[in-house]
């Protein structure tokens, strides 16, 4: 068993098969951004709860800094902060590395998802407040469609 408790597998060792218990490749790293605390506290406890290594950033300059300890599996981040806004912070990152996945989130857009999505191809954009399980299945997604084949 691993530290986490998670198991682990190693097909091509075929240890399963021999009754032995291996351990799978730790989960997804995610970088939630946000500048409001008790927001972005929440959804990185909830993405810790499925086994995520999250790291958090209060603001856009926040997220740059964590961005250049290494790149993360998927950011997710708010639209409206101080600064920089999380559709800037997007544009840098997809500058930077064109397919890393990005959810925005915003309680504060007037417009729905679905016009945001259209002026904004290759982006997820979810309204809050959502549901904690449909957000952890979009997120799963997201990290699912970002580990596929082109």
């Amino acid at each position: 068993m691993h530290a986490r408790g998670v198991p682990l597998e190693f097909p091509s060792f075929g240890a399963a098969a021999h009754g032995i218990e291996v351990l799978r490749p730790l989960a997804a790293t995610i970088l939630v951004v946000d500048d409001d605390d008790p927001v972005r506290v929440m959804l990185a406890r909830l993405l810790r709860t499925q086994g995520y290594d999250v790291r958090q950033a209060a603001n856009a300059a926040e997220a740059r800094t964590v961005l250049d300890e290494g790149r993360p599996d998927l950011v997710i981040s708010d639209i409206v902060m101080p600064g920089e806004s999380g559709i800037e912070l997007r544009r840098g990152i997809l500058d930077r590395w064109p397919g890393l996945p990005v959810i925005l989130i915003s309680g504060y857009s007037a417009e729905g998802p679905a016009e945001f999505s259209a002026r904004t191809p290759d982006t997820i954009f979810v309204q809050k407040p959502f549901a904690a399980d449909e957000f952890l299945a979009l997120v799963q997604q997201t990290l699912a469609g970002a580990a596929s084949p082109p």
